[in-house]
């Protein structure tokens, strides 16, 4: 199979890019960004069909409030990364896992209980990985962030107790490329 195949090079496209401007690519409008949201948080395959994962997009006003919250809540050094979020990128996708529906999943089959939260992670990094990828085929750059509790803090009442925070996708025009990566020798081995 050639590395040529467009999923396979929108997969090795998808890096972390943190030289952000804060506006879309030309062409590219919010909508888009909330049909490719919707439709991989719709598409993707969860535990039982239980559809848990949940996503918000913020831009404007709202994603600088929020990330100058989290900025405020962090002490030291770590402080830095959520202010140059507010201010280079254009909005963040906040991803989440509806609680709830977990629960229900471990009351209705008790003997996977314990699998269904790990199950339910699971969900959410498919949902976080295929939504990046799809944004970078747009022209957009992005990173991953993890100040779970200080985005749920910020946010408050606007999302139900019961979602949980996974992480947020921070995206935004990109001015320069991704950092240089390197690769471990990782060969997948076939066994017959």
């Amino acid at each position: 199979m050639s590395t040529d195949h467009p999923y396979l090079k929108a997969i090795a496209s998808r890096r972390s890019i943190y030289a952000l401007k804060p506006e879309l690519p030309s062409g590219v409008t919010i909508n888009d960004v909330q049909s490719i949201v919707q439709l991989v948080i719709k598409e993707t395959p969860t535990a039982h069909n239980s559809q848990l994962n949940r996503a918000i997009i913020l831009t404007g006003e709202t994603h600088k409030k929020v990330w100058d919250s989290v900025s405020n809540a962090i002490e030291g050094p770590r402080k830095k990364r959520p202010q140059s979020i507010r201010d280079e990128a254009y909005g963040s996708v906040i991803f989440f896992t509806d609680d709830k529906t977990t629960e229900k999943l471990q009351a209705e089959f008790p003997v996977w209980a314990a699998a269904f939260p790990r199950l339910a992670d699971h969900a959410s990094g498919a949902v976080q990985i295929s939504t990046w990828t799809a944004l970078e085929t747009l022209g957009l750059g992005g990173h991953l962030q993890h100040y779970n509790d200080a985005v749920k803090a910020a946010l408050g009442s606007q999302v139900p107790a019961s979602w949980s925070v996974h992480s947020q996708l921070c995206f935004g025009t990109p001015i320069a490329g991704p950092i240089e990566k390197t690769y471990i020798d990782n060969v997948v081995k076939v066994l017959n």
